[in-house]
């Protein structure tokens, strides 16, 4: 009954995984008002519960490779949204603002596997904090939230 409801939300937002033509922050804000609305269904509550177990564990080795690159190119902060199909594989890590330092991450995100969602497409949305590397790489404190 719930996730009906959660997709009668994203149906009568417009939300369809078909959004190609749609501009890309436009296409971005929609995905992150929705990864809203489902973080705050109970059903949501407890996905993103389980997905985070599964994220941290990967999460680290991603930081590591991937946060040099963006904090040498000025960028001390980004948001993201996965993009996690039914069977819980995350099919785009979706980057705003889009920048080409930043373009490791999506890289080493998708294709790695979160429980299967509440919803299809599930989004989930990410605030990401970068630190100096060097203070990083020996202290990983760097665990991702879901905003």
């Amino acid at each position: 009954m719930r996730t009906t409801l959660i997709a009668l939300a994203l149906s009568a937002l417009g939300v369809s995984p078909a959004l190609g033509s749609e501009p890309i922050p436009e296409r971005w804000n929609r995905m992150w008002n929705t990864q809203d609305l489902l973080s705050e269904t109970p059903e949501g509550v407890v996905y993103q519960r389980q997905m985070l177990v599964l994220h941290n564990r990967f999460w680290r080795d991603v930081y590591k490779k991937c946060a040099g690159v963006a904090w040498s190119a000025g960028i001390k902060q980004f948001r993201a949204v996965a993009v996690v199909d039914a069977g819980g594989t995350i099919t785009e890590f979706a980057i705003f603002p889009e920048r080409e330092a930043l373009g490791c991450f999506s890289k080493e995100i998708v294709g790695k596997t979160y429980p299967s969602p509440p919803a299809v497409p599930y989004y989930a949305g990410f605030v990401v904090k970068l630190s100096k590397p060097d203070r990083s790489m020996r202290k990983q404190s760097q665990q991702v939230g879901t905003e």
